[in-house]
């Protein structure tokens, strides 16, 4: 699964910039169905929250 996430994490960070820490946090912790999930979202989202969700809420 490592790899997967290091595979998605480069995809993301070419489609959408430098990821944030929660985002690379999300991904390190993700199961293989919810990598394989972002995997495929990854192709037509808009934006990084399509595919991970809205960050952690700070408070």
């Amino acid at each position: 699964m490592e790899g997967e996430a290091a595979v998605l994490a480069r995809q993301l960070a070419r489609r959408f910039g430098s990821l944030p820490e929660w985002a690379r946090a999300r991904l390190r912790q993700a199961d293989a169905a919810q990598l394989e999930t972002w995997a495929d979202a990854v192709l037509e989202a808009a934006s990084l929250t399509d595919v991970l969700g809205s960050p952690p809420n700070p408070h």
